[in-house]
Order: C-alpha cells, then sequence, then structure tokens
C-alpha cells in the first residue's frame, strides 16, 4: 500500500522559487563561461526536483519504506513502538508540517508527511496492533 506525500504550498512555495532561481544561475553562470559552477547547481536542482517528485511512503512485506529523493529507509513494522502526529517544521523526510513520528527500535525515530496520517496509522496498526498511538 503506497501513500502520497503532503506537500504544504509554502514549501512548495520555497522549492519551486529555489529550482527557479538555481535555473537562471545556471543559465547565467554558462553564459559567463563557469561549467564547473553550472554543473554543481544543476546537480542541487536535481536533488531538489527528486526530493519534491519522490518523496512517499510505502507499506510492504512487513516493512515502512520510505523514500524522499536520494533518501531511503525501510523499517520492519514489528519494530515500531509508537507513533505521534506533529507539526514540527524542523525533522524530515517531508514536504509538510503534519507529520508523524514514528519511534522504532530502541533509539529510532523517523518522521513522515502522508497525505492522510490517520491512513496510515490505520496501516501501521493493521500490521502491528500493539503500536501505541501517542498525543
Amino acid at each position: 500500500m503506497r501513500f502520497r506525500a503532503r506537500r504544504d504550498v509554502w514549501l512548495g512555495s520555497v522549492i519551486w522559487g529555489s529550482i527557479a532561481l538555481m535555473v537562471w544561475s545556471v543559465t547565467r553562470m554558462i553564459a559567463d563561461g563557469d561549467p564547473v559552477g553550472a554543473i554543481i547547481v544543476s546537480g542541487i536542482v536535481l536533488l531538489l526536483l527528486s526530493i519534491w517528485f519522490r518523496t512517499d511512503y510505502e507499506i510492504r512485506d512487513g516493512r515502512l519504506f520510505i523514500t524522499s529523493g536520494p533518501y531511503y529507509k525501510s523499517i520492519p513494522i514489528d519494530r515500531i513502538t509508537s507513533v505521534r502526529k506533529t507539526t514540527n517544521p524542523f525533522t524530515s523526510p517531508s514536504l509538510t508540517i503534519r507529520k508523524l513520528e514514528i519511534q522504532f527500535g530502541t533509539y529510532g525515530v523517523v518522521s513522515v508527511g502522508p497525505k492522510d496520517r490517520d491512513e496510515l496509522i490505520r496501516a501501521l496498526r493493521e500490521e502491528n496492533p500493539e503500536i501505541i498511538l501517542r498525543e
């Protein structure tokens, strides 16, 4: 079961504004004869595009798969101990501030931002009914 990422307008504005500015910078660098700078900034543009278009979450084979651009993590659902709704803007991989903080193992914590937080919680608890929903 795949869960699409929620994308906040403000964060989209920041990402797409940054991409536009960097694309403009790349054209200026090429015009000014700076191919190394153009290549580096183009790499950053590709990274931002991959984060925007490749952030999602999937439950398959007893695991939660988290993908955000080049970032990839797999967590066994039977190791998840608790889930909590949060609005912390400084955690990732997420394109929203409306996230789920997932604790797993002894010290593992990851935050995800699915479009439907309640549906992801329900799906995780179907796989592991012992997951505690924290406030």
